[in-house]
């Protein structure tokens, strides 16, 4: 029964594999300087750049933000400066909502890639490293959830740990969508109210007090247990 149920998740997965590797494609073919424009923008961290380059397709900027974002998450690279133009194209509430879609499509599809490709090497690697099997142990849907709601964290690194750990994909995938949510919020009213920091600066102040204040209870609780 064990061993069928695995064959049916590995065969789910080889299956969204397959499709996400044809939409990477299509997407080259549609738009040949995608993943090139992408690239170099992102790396270079060029704000401007890219948000005249998202604002470029009109009506389906959302969409392309989204999809960039997926793919920052999927390969490592830096997503900060797509939250950041979302929060100033779109305005705040639309730009935390593109930009959480973004993020947890991202976070998702890469734990079903790392999972798929190199489960069977990670399992065998935690199985014989104390240090890694002791971090499988704390693999749960509350710690999960908990490091997904960290703002600034790596996402693909943390990815590739939660890909390569015991957690299931229906734990990762929802706690994904829960704790992206207030990571999101706060890395796009940073970096908007950051850019109009005269006139956010009081806003500013107080979200930063209570990230601070917030973490400070964590700790203290955390601390007593």
């Amino acid at each position: 029964m064990k061993q069928s149920k695995l064959a049916a998740e590995r065969r789910i997965q080889v299956c969204a594999c397959l499709v996400i590797a044809f939409i990477l494609l299509a997407v080259h073919f549609v738009i040949p300087d995608f993943y090139g424009t992408l690239l170099t923008l992102t790396m270079a961290g060029n704000v401007q750049g890219l948000t005249d380059y998202i604002l470029s397709f009109g009506y389906g900027a959302m969409a392309m933000s989204i999809l960039m974002i997926l793919l920052t998450n999927m390969t490592g690279l830096p997503s900060l400066p797509f939250l950041i133009v979302n929060g100033l194209i779109f305005g705040l509430v639309p730009g935390i909502v593109v930009s959480w879609i973004g993020e947890v499509l991202g976070n998702i599809t890469g734990f079903i890639v790392m999972r798929t490709v190199f489960r069977d090497f990670a399992g065998r690697l935690i199985a014989k490293n104390k240090r890694l099997n002791r971090i499988d142990s704390y693999s749960s849907f509350r710690n999960v959830l908990i490091a997904r709601s960290l703002p600034y964290t790596p996402n693909v690194l943390l990815t590739a740990l939660m890909a390569s750990s015991s957690v299931s994909f229906a734990d990762h995938a929802l706690a994904t969508f829960i704790g992206k949510l207030p990571a999101v919020a706060i890395e796009v009213l940073f970096g908007h109210d950051l850019v109009y920091i005269r006139e956010n600066a009081d806003r500013l102040l107080a979200v930063l007090i209570l990230c601070l204040a917030g973490y400070g209870v964590y700790r203290w609780k955390k601390k007593c247990r």
